[in-house]
Order: structure tokens, then C-alpha cells, then sequence
């Protein structure tokens, strides 16, 4: 077992502690707007849709922003972000958070089409499209949090 942790001086607690609870909050709230978003394409519930997407913008985003702000937080005290060549896991979390980004941007405007849209087909196609959307950014996210805890070279 590596001592690693033990050497963490005391400043570094919050941020960490912080980037932790975003990703834990992020992955939990991925699970739920997945799964409400998908029985919503299944069902054509508009109440399921509605659910879906208010989850998405009060759970998902906040747990986004928790997250990335606190890793950059934690990239500065820790000195990586100095670093000409920062660690692979750290990339591998990098990558995750700008695609995570762009992925959470488009799921939001297909939610909200689909809202607009109503009970129509293109509504269910559009819920679909963000719930797809969503998977590939919860299977992102899984990535980064095996990188971060298991630290690959």
C-alpha cells in the first residue's frame, strides 16, 4: 500500500474532498437522468421526460461544475498544472471533463426539444438521442473515476 496519502499536507483536504463528492454526485445523477430519460423514450411519459431533464439541470450540471472546479482547484496545489507532461490519469480525467461537457450540452437541448415537442415521435427520438447522450458520458465518467482511483501510468 502506498503512503501517499498520508504525506497530503492539510490545505489540500477541501478541494480534494470536494472533487470527490462532485464525481460521486455526478456519476449518481448521470444514473438517474439515464434512467429516467430511458423510460421516458420507452413510456412517452411527459411527466418521466420533464423529470428527466429538471434532473439533468439541478443534479447533473451542479455535480459538473462541483467536479471540474475543485480538479482544477487540486491541479493547483498539488503543482500539476505546471507540469509540462501531466500524468496519464490525469488526461484520461481531462478528457472526460471536456467531453463532458459537450455531451452534457447536447443532451440538455435534446431534453429541452423533447419537452417542446410534446408526445410526438421526434419527442421520443429526442429523449432517446439524450439518453444516449447521457450513457456515453456516464461510461466517460467511469473511465476517469477507475483512472483517478487506480492512478495507470
Amino acid at each position: 500500500m502506498s503512503a501517499l496519502a498520508y504525506l497530503r499536507p492539510d490545505e489540500w483536504e477541501l478541494p480534494l474532498f470536494l472533487h470527490v463528492l462532485g464525481a460521486l454526485c455526478l456519476i449518481g445523477a448521470l444514473v438517474l437522468t439515464t434512467t429516467l430519460l430511458v423510460s421516458a423514450w420507452r413510456s412517452g411519459s411527459a411527466a418521466t421526460l420533464r423529470l428527466g431533464v429538471r434532473s439533468l439541470l439541478f443534479g447533473v450540471v451542479p455535480a459538473w461544475i462541483v467536479l471540474r472546479g475543485s480538479a482544477e482547484w487540486v491541479a493547483s496545489k498539488e503543482g500539476y498544472s505546471d507540469l509540462d507532461k501531466p500524468p496519464a490519469w490525469i488526461d484520461i480525467g481531462y478528457v472526460a471533463g471536456d467531453l463532458g461537457l459537450l455531451l452534457l450540452l447536447a443532451s440538455g437541448v435534446c431534453g429541452w426539444l423533447a419537452l417542446r415537442r410534446g408526445n410526438d415521435g421526434a419527442a421520443a427520438t429526442t429523449a432517446k438521442v439524450a439518453a444516449v447522450l447521457l450513457v456515453i458520458l456516464l461510461a466517460a465518467n467511469l473511465v476517469a473515476l477507475w483512472a483517478m482511483a487506480t492512478k495507470p501510468a
